[in-house]
């Protein structure tokens, strides 16, 4: 699972927001052909192409705090904000990436349950940058949950220009 978040070059005041997304889209899942929005309603990115199809637009990235409501284990733990916000030399409190690969069962009765990944090695999604950004990408360390199936692994992110 890879936490995936970015702002517009040269402005970190416009920043992707998965609530506009979600709002934009009509939808809580990404398909291709829809856009990422950014927090003033502009399309940042664009869906080309996606093997998976379940990537969550609901949760928040991990961070001590979590890792201390969940498991008693937040102080020292590495995090997706830590390092989302170390990489764009930005802190932020709170980020709300779009969580490529995570798969969120949302159930008729409105509660919502983080499942085992429906993704396997190899498969992969492909974004078109709408205008000139900054992206972070996290690979997420949640290993005490089926979020990563239990076992963290490495990305692979390639940027063409």
């Amino acid at each position: 699972m890879a936490d995936f978040f970015a702002e517009t070059a040269g402005r970190s005041d416009e920043f992707l927001s998965t609530g506009v997304t979600i709002d934009c889209n009509e939808s809580l899942k990404l398909r291709p052909g829809d856009a990422i929005y950014s927090n003033l309603y502009r399309p940042m990115f664009r869906v080309v192409s996606d093997d998976v199809g379940e990537h969550d637009l609901l949760h928040p990235c991990c961070r001590p705090e979590m890792y201390d409501f969940f498991y008693g284990n937040g102080g020292g733990h590495p995090n997706c904000l830590d390092n989302i916000n170390a990489c764009l030399r930005h802190v932020r409190p709170i980020i709300h990436p779009v969580n490529l690969f995570m798969h969120t069962v949302i159930n008729p009765d409105g509660s919502i349950k983080v499942a085992r990944p429906v993704s396997g090695a190899g498969d992969g999604i492909v974004l078109r940058a709408e205008e000139d950004v900054r992206v972070a990408v996290a690979a997420c360390s949640v290993s005490e949950s089926e979020c990563n199936a239990g076992r963290c692994t490495a990305l692979k992110v390639t940027v063409e220009g």
